[in-house]
C-alpha cells in the first residue's frame, strides 16, 4: 500500500472537515501542511543519518550544514564495527557538536599526492599513481583543510569540491591526499510531502552517469517546482532499491534541473531512466494522524476566522468549526503522544574503560 500524495491527503482533509472546500480550499490546507509539518515531527520525526568527516585532532564536528534540523538522536564512531560504538556529545547552538573521547580522531594517509597545482574549482585532481585501490568511488578526501568527495578514480579523481561545506581553495602540487575518519550522525528531522505538479521525471544526459555521482540533470518534471532538501527518490533502473535524499534545493526551470544527493549512485544511470519523488516521508500508521492534525488545526483557525462575523450556517459557525478542531485534537494528540515514547528511549553507551580497551 502506498503512501499518498499531496493532493490526496488535501482531499482527505477536506472530508474530515465535511466536504467543505468552500472554507478550506486547497491553498489554504497547503498553507497548514506546511505549518503543521514541524509540529508534527516533535511527536515522530523523520530519522536520517548523516555521514560526517571527523576533523584531524580535533573532537568537534561541524553540523551547521544539516537541513530541517529537530534535534540529534545518536551519534556513531567509529564506525563499521560489528559492536557500535555510540559517543557522548555535547551539541553548540545547531553548529557545533563535541565528541566525548579520550582520543583524537586521526585522517589517514592514502600514499597518494596531488601531481599538480589546483584552482579553487577544478574537478580533476591529478595523482602521482594510480589512486583506484586507494581511494575508491564514494571516499571522502582531505587536501589541506577542503574535503572532497570522490565521483571517479584513477590516475586523476573526479570529485566535488568544497564538500560539507568547507571552502574550495587552491592546493600546490605534490600534496598529501587524506582520508578522514567517518562519522554517523543519526538526526530528528522535518517530515516532507512534497507538493509537486509532476513526481515523476527522467535522467537528462545522453551518456549517462557513472556510480558514486553524486549530482545529476533530471527533465520532463513539473515546469517551475521546486524541489528541497531532504526529498526522497528513487531510480527505477538501480537494481539495488537505494533511496537517495536531496542535499540541496533545485527549482525546475522549463521542467529540468540539476539535483545534487546523497549517497552517491549506487549502478550507473542511463539517459531517460525514470527518477520517481517519494509521495511523503511520513509511514502508513502516521498518516491518518497527520491528515486529522491538519484537520484539527484547519478547523480552529477558521473558528478564530469567524468569531466576529455571522457566515453562511448561523452566528454559532464559529463554535461548530471549534468544537470540530476539538474533537479532532482530543482523538490525536494521545496518539501522537505514545508514538512520541519510542524516541524518548535512553541510548546505552558503551562504559569508558570499554571503549579504552578498544582504541
Amino acid at each position: 500500500m502506498a503512501l499518498k500524495s499531496h493532493s490526496v491527503i488535501i482531499d482527505d482533509i477536506q472530508s474530515e472537515l465535511g466536504s467543505n472546500t468552500t472554507d478550506f480550499t486547497d491553498a489554504i490546507l497547503t498553507t497548514k501542511i506546511a505549518e503543521c509539518l514541524p509540529e508534527f515531527s516533535r511527536f515522530s520525526p523523520f530519522i536520517v543519518r548523516e555521514i560526517l568527516a571527523t576533523n584531524d585532532s580535533s573532537k568537534e564536528l561541524d553540523i551547521s550544514f544539516i537541513s530541517n534540523l529537530l534535534w540529534l538522536l545518536a551519534l556513531e564512531y567509529r564506525v563499521g564495527k560489528d559492536d557500535r560504538e555510540w559517543r557522548n556529545f555535547t551539541e553548540h547552538y545547531n553548529r557545533i557538536l563535541s565528541m566525548e573521547l579520550d582520543f583524537y580522531p586521526d585522517d589517514a594517509d592514502s600514499s597518494i599526492n596531488t601531481n599538480e597545482v589546483l584552482d579553487a574549482t577544478e574537478t580533476g585532481v591529478d595523482c602521482d599513481v594510480d589512486a583506484t585501490t586507494a581511494i575508491p568511488v564514494g571516499t571522502i578526501i582531505r587536501i589541506e583543510n577542503e574535503l572532497m568527495y570522490v565521483e571517479a578514480t584513477g590516475t586523476t579523481l573526479t570529485v566535488v569540491r568544497g564538500y560539507q561545506h568547507t571552502t574550495g581553495t587552491t592546493h600546490a602540487t605534490g600534496l598529501d591526499i587524506m582520508k578522514p575518519e567517518l562519522a554517523y550522525l543519526y538526526v530528528a528531522k522535518s517530515h516532507n510531502i512534497p507538493p509537486l505538479s509532476d513526481l515523476a521525471g527522467a535522467v537528462d544526459l545522453v551518456a549517462g552517469y557513472a556510480v558514486g555521482v553524486r549530482t545529476i540533470h533530471i527533465d520532463t518534471m513539473g515546469a517551475s517546482d521546486t524541489l528541497y532538501k531532504d526529498y526522497i527518490f528513487t531510480i527505477a533502473s538501480d537494481g539495488s532499491g537505494t533511496k537517495y535524499r536531496l542535499t540541496e534545493d533545485t527549482t525546475l526551470a522549463t521542467n529540468e534541473g540539476d539535483i545534487t544527493f546523497t549517497p552517491g549512485l549506487a549502478e550507473a544511470v542511463a539517459d531517460n531512466d525514470v527518477v520517481t519523488f517519494e509521495n511523503s516521508t511520513l509511514t502508513l500508521p502516521l498518516e491518518p494522524l497527520f491528515i486529522k492534525l491538519v484537520a484539527a488545526r484547519a478547523a480552529k483557525s477558521m473558528a478564530a476566522k469567524f468569531v466576529n462575523a455571522v457566515p453562511t450556517g448561523g452566528p454559532n459557525t464559529w463554535k461548530d468549526f471549534l468544537t470540530l478542531g476539538q474533537t479532532l485534537e482530543n482523538e490525536v494528540i494521545p496518539k501522537l503522544e505514545r508514538e512520541a515514547r519510542k524516541y524518548q528511549k535512553p541510548v546505552s553507551f558503551r562504559p569508558r574503560a570499554e571503549l579504552e580497551a578498544t582504541t
